[in-house]
């Protein structure tokens, strides 16, 4: 009885250490909009967060000028004051990334946003209180869009 255990568990194991190394889902939603309804749902579904649309970089525009073919991209920039003072008494080096930063692409009819991956800034900041910021600032993220997604 007690050896189908350990056969069992060293099969468990194999199988797991052969899958490689685990990777979070990203932080991403599409929706059926144009453009400017997306900015639009964004700032609201920010605003729904305590947080607001502090800048809007289009990354198309400055391509297109350069001769390339328009890539559809806009990055929007969202944050909060409050998160500010956070990172600054959390860990300084936090401020770094923030505002955070989300990427607007443009599928077909659908735009999709995109988040960065907190992931490997939760490793660099495992041992600091940043992380519990990192980690209120991903749930944060994802209920953003979460929100995005059913205006």
């Amino acid at each position: 009885m007690i050896r189908m255990w350990q056969v069992h568990s060293v099969l468990a194991m194999v199988l797991l250490l052969g899958t490689g190394p685990l990777v979070a889902a990203p932080m991403m939603v599409t929706k059926k909009v144009e453009m400017r309804q997306a900015l639009d749902d964004l700032t609201l579904a920010a605003a729904n967060h305590d947080m607001q649309l502090v800048k809007v970089q289009p990354i198309d525009s400055a391509l297109v000028k350069r001769g390339y073919e328009d890539p559809h991209v806009r990055i929007a920039f969202v944050g909060s004051e409050t998160t500010v003072r956070w990172a600054e008494a959390a860990d300084p080096r936090l401020l770094n990334l923030l505002p955070l930063r989300l990427s607007l692409v443009q599928r077909g009819d659908s735009i999709v946003i995109i988040a960065d991956d907190l992931e490997p800034w939760k490793q660099e900041f495992k041992d600091s209180p940043g992380l519990l910021l990192l980690e209120a600032l991903e749930i944060e993220v994802k209920a953003l869009l979460q929100d995005f997604a059913r205006q």
